[in-house]
């Protein structure tokens, strides 16, 4: 039987774990996106350190979260969110600014609980609508207009030494998204 995600706030001694996620979704999602070369280079000690340093410091505005796997006790994912930091049309006022789940741990509603707590966390901060950038070739992106968001904007951006398109998808009512979690079966 599968148990439900469980969600928390990110603490430093968390850092490890959540460079380990990021280095194994990075590797896995964005291959043929990004330069194999920017991909084999990434590092989970270097990312742990980043990590340990941004957690301990704090990120002024930003929350972020993990998911603890019920079966196994360890960080399968990791998302920050916070008030909007780009210039989207007014009446966003939230955004998702990471939300990954390593590949191992995909399709068992882990990503659902993680954007819905973190909607929750913006609801409770009074932003009631919420934005995430994504890149255009991401597999993944889909997963947000599964979940209601709508294309808003599109953008380009340079990473790594590649000219990325990047699309905009919104929620004009984060609440809704906020409910998920109570939804949460582990199958989505």
């Amino acid at each position: 039987m599968t148990r439900r995600p469980s969600v928390r706030r990110a603490k430093t001694a968390d850092a490890r774990d959540i460079a380990r996620v990021f280095v194994h979704a990075w590797r896995d999602t964005y291959a043929g996106i990004l330069p194999q070369r920017y991909l084999v280079g990434l590092s989970v000690d270097l990312t742990a350190q980043r990590w340990r340093i941004r957690l301990s410091r704090g990120d002024p505005g930003a929350t972020t979260f993990v998911v603890d796997d019920a079966d196994t006790g360890g960080v399968v994912a990791y998302g920050n969110c916070g008030p909007k930091r780009t210039s989207l049309p007014a009446g966003i006022d939230g955004e998702f600014y990471e939300l990954y789940v390593d590949p191992a741990a995909q399709g068992r509603g882990i990503g659902r609980a993680l954007i819905s707590e973190m909607a929750a966390h913006m609801v409770a901060r009074r932003m009631g609508s919420a934005c995430v950038w994504v890149l255009r070739d991401n597999p993944a992106r889909w997963f947000y207009p599964h979940l209601g968001a709508r294309a808003m904007a599109e953008g380009r951006i340079r990473y790594a030494g590649a000219h990325l398109a990047q699309i905009a998808y919104a929620w004009p009512d984060v609440d809704s998204l906020s409910r998920l979690a109570r939804s949460v079966d582990g199958t989505a």
